[in-house]
């Protein structure tokens, strides 16, 4: 202790300009107060986060592309398969009507000639009308980094055969 004028000034063996040490010894007490390190954690597991983020967006565009890429070959295929009309029928009775097994083949043909296999494909044709299902794959890049190595897209369509203008175009102008 000092004096100073009168007045008495204790001074304390332990400096107050630092970071205060948390009471206790040992590794222990130091880990459990101690914050080194924790904003290059917090940068890894954003990093993590933009990156599932970005994989999303790049994956999910590439999906969305494929299913308009797969729904137009179903389009192109339920097309041909109602392309295949009984003509003997629409001679001799003015009927249209789509012949079921030559639209199945068709549909099928096609959708075998642009790599689709038998399995990932289904025709269902009747007399009036064809609808094609067709569902592929579609790998990921990005998304892989989170264990997700595919999407399962899928697109479906369905034709009818109609000589001439149609009511189903619409109202005109």
């Amino acid at each position: 202790m000092a004096t100073d004028g009168g007045v008495t000034v204790r001074e304390d063996p332990t400096p107050t300009d630092g970071p205060q040490r948390p009471s206790g010894s040992g590794l222990l007490a130091r880990l459990r107060h101690d914050d080194r390190g924790s904003a290059s954690s917090f940068v890894v597991a954003l990093f993590v986060v933009l990156l599932v983020v970005a994989g999303l967006v790049a994956d999910g565009g590439r999906a969305v592309n494929a299913r308009v890429a797969i729904t137009d070959d179903a389009e192109q295929a339920a097309r041909a398969g109602a392309d295949q009309v009984d003509a003997e029928t629409l001679r001799t009775t003015g009927a249209l009507v789509i012949d079921p097994s030559r639209a199945t083949a068709a549909a099928t043909e096609l959708l075998a000639a642009r790599g689709y296999a038998s399995s990932r494909m289904r025709v269902v044709a009747n007399t009036d009308e064809v609808t094609v299902t067709v569902s592929d794959d579609v790998p990921t890049s990005l998304l892989q980094l989170a264990f997700i190595d595919s999407f399962t897209v899928e697109g479906t369509a369905s034709a009818r055969a109609v000589l001439g203008i149609d009511a189903e175009l619409g109202a005109g102008p």
